[in-house]
């Protein structure tokens, strides 16, 4: 970590450092104080240390921002203020919320010291470009998240020189602040769980349907109808799933039809190779000191339960480690630098124009190929309003997101500029459960999609919680204010430490209680409709059967044991679906149908893989297969 920091400091200061135009003299009582700022995920912390006349030290008390994509903004800002006696700081890409924390912090800590903030914010520091910055590389990748990372690395041991471009200040993007798991039939774990009586109908139910209005899926379904048959036929008591499977219920879940009136359908050859490479990848992912859970389950959204959680022990995020192994094999970092061109020539890419955040300017040329790992465009809820042919007035241009704040389309933009096909912009998709306030999937408890269960203000459920994430995101934004409550007892709880729990309900992120009856008066709910809605499913769970919205997998998970939780949420922008058009050498396509030579993409900055909606779990798997793909593919033309 000492090492990625350094490479960090090394992109970063120089647009925070600068040289101060004005420095006007301060005065303090010297000693040290502790100062308050709120950060994305709530208060921070800072110590910071005074003599008479400056401010001599600054060091983190404590905060909830997220580890690695924090820390640039951590260990940066502070010295930048030091070195500047300024609190006119530029923030840290990407981490605006958590550099204004910082920075607020510091000035709390400034009032207590008796100093003056306004003399602070008239030193400016006067930010200056460098001499611009020019390098030849085998690959050129632009984005640093989880597909940026996976094509680097893929490129660097096929022996090529790499440069990574990231617009951020640290490394992640998305990938970074996602739930980690990654969805892949896994035959060797899956046949030591139980399948469940639900899931078992649900299989029988898939033998009824007719393999022609899967249209180009169809032989795939009659593959999938072949095996269950088998399966049920052999009496088999094991969770049954294959590629096949995960194929089918790829389909199933994307399929769509816009406001327009036509369709949208993943793209077949797309969906095959990732499903039936998923579980290679996820070895290799371990052979990359990346952890995988030994059983699996379904997150949110996902439709089977084929979801593997995946960690390291270091800091819990596959991006550090990934990181890590770039460095180790010589690839070149650039943080805190955006690229703004595609350059061609005789009609191929051979680099890319950026601009670093003090202005220099950076030209990276490509012998074998760039590949766009830039993310989708979430974050810029205007681009998806734009283009929206889904969601209609539940999208506005300040509709809030889970996602990262880079993740704004930078990528579609310029690979649109030389030419590039783009496709399913109209669709994105809401996380139904993110944070009431901050819109992220932070500070809250859920366990795995089949135990949820969701109430509305009235305390009444109103969804299959088992549903693909647009069903649940339009039911959610249908009830009052779009807010709705994730109810759990002890089974999700016991995975909690009490003081976990504790902060989580001071912060007002979870209500919590050892009745279900305190539990519906701290949500403000009617207290006899929750506690009848709880006591009716209960029985749904007994008998396996849903009446009321027909959820097809219970999971034996009752709501009966205290104490009792319930987390607030509504839905926000999640993922989009559009993007660039590639094939599955993640080459990209040209509104033409021809391949634009040297440019690859990999990642949510294509479209066309999930259609009209995301499986939950699959956008893990969909950016290290491709990922993988286009660094193989890039490095291997760097010899042609």
């Amino acid at each position: 970590m000492k090492k990625l920091l350094t490479l960090m400091l090394i992109t970063t200061l120089i647009s925070l450092v600068g040289c101060s135009t004005t420095t006007k003299e301060n005065s303090y009582t010297a000693d040290t104080y502790t100062g308050t700022g709120i950060g994305m995920k709530g208060p921070i912390l800072m110590d910071v240390t005074f003599s008479e006349d400056s401010i001599t030290n600054i060091t983190v008390n404590s905060s909830l921002e997220t580890a690695y994509l924090a820390d640039p903004a951590f260990e940066n800002i502070p010295k930048a203020i030091i070195e500047n006696q300024s609190l006119d700081i530029d923030t840290i890409t990407g981490a605006t919320m958590t550099s204004n924390g910082i920075i607020n912090a510091v000035s709390d800590a400034v009032n207590q010291a008796g100093g003056d903030t306004s003399i602070l914010l008239e030193n400016k520091v006067e930010i200056q470009a460098q001499e611009p910055i020019e390098g030849t590389y085998d690959v050129v990748v632009v984005g640093g998240g989880g597909a940026g990372l996976a094509a680097a690395i893929s490129a660097a041991e096929e022996g090529s020189s790499v440069l990574i471009v990231e617009k951020a200040g640290y490394l992640g993007g998305n990938t970074l602040v996602a739930g980690k798991v990654y969805n892949s039939a896994n035959p060797e774990v899956q046949q030591k769980a139980e399948i469940d009586d639900s899931l078992r109908i649900e299989l029988e139910g898939y033998l009824k349907e007719d393999p022609k209005k899967y249209e180009d899926y169809s032989e795939i379904v009659v593959t999938v109808q072949k095996q269950i048959k088998e399966y049920l036929d052999s009496g088999e008591s094991y969770l049954f799933d294959s590629p096949e499977l995960h194929t089918m219920q790829w389909y199933i879940g994307g399929s769509r039809t816009g406001l327009d009136g036509t369709t949208i359908k993943p793209n077949f050859d797309l969906v095959s190779t990732i499903s039936n490479n998923a579980l290679e990848t996820l070895d290799w992912m371990k052979s990359h000191d990346i952890t995988v859970s030994d059983s699996t389950f379904t997150v949110l959204g996902a439709l089977w339960p084929r979801t593997h959680a995946t960690f390291t022990t270091e800091n819990g995020s596959i991006i550090g480690t990934f990181e890590q192994q770039a460095l180790d094999l010589g690839v070149e970092i650039m943080t805190e630098t955006e690229a703004k061109e595609l350059m061609e020539e005789d009609g191929k890419v051979i680099g890319v124009k950026s601009v670093k955040s003090d202005g220099t300017e950076v030209t990276s040329y490509a012998n074998g190929g760039v590949i766009l790992a830039t993310g989708g465009y979430a974050a810029n809820a205007k681009m998806v309003a734009e283009y929206d042919n889904y969601w209609g007035e539940y999208v506005t241009d300040t509709t809030k997101s889970t996602n990262v704040g880079t993740a704004t389309g930078d990528g579609i933009v310029m690979a649109e500029q030389i030419g590039a096909n783009l496709v399913g912009m109209g669709y994105s998709q809401m996380m139904p459960s993110s944070h009431p306030i901050t819109g992220t999937m932070t500070d809250g408890i859920w366990g795995s999609a089949e135990s949820q269960v969701f109430v509305n203000s009235e305390g009444v459920r109103y969804v299959n919680e088992y549903a693909e994430r647009d069903v649940l995101s339009k039911a959610a934004l249908d009830q009052e204010n779009g807010l709705f409550y994730i109810i759990g007892d002890n089974d999700i709880l016991s995975n909690y430490e009490e003081d976990v729990l504790i902060n989580m309900q001071e912060a007002g992120h979870i209500f919590y209680a050892d009745t279900l009856e305190e539990l519906a008066e701290k949500m403000g709910v009617p207290v006899d409709n929750f506690v009848n809605e709880m006591k009716k499913y209960n029985s749904y769970v007994d008998d396996n059967l849903d009446p009321d919205f027909g959820k097809s997998n219970f999971g034996d998970d009752k709501i009966d044991k205290g104490p009792y939780c319930a987390t607030p949420r509504i839905p926000s922008l999640h993922h989009t679906m559009g993007g660039v058009e590639i094939n599955t050498d993640t080459q990209v396509i040209d509104t033409e149908g021809n391949v634009i030579e040297g440019l690859y993409a990999a990642g949510e900055v294509t479209g066309g893989i999930h259609a009209g909606n995301r499986l939950g779990g699959n956008a893990t798997a969909d950016i290290m297969v491709f990922g993988r793909i286009a660094g193989t593919k890039a490095a291997a033309a760097t010899s042609q």
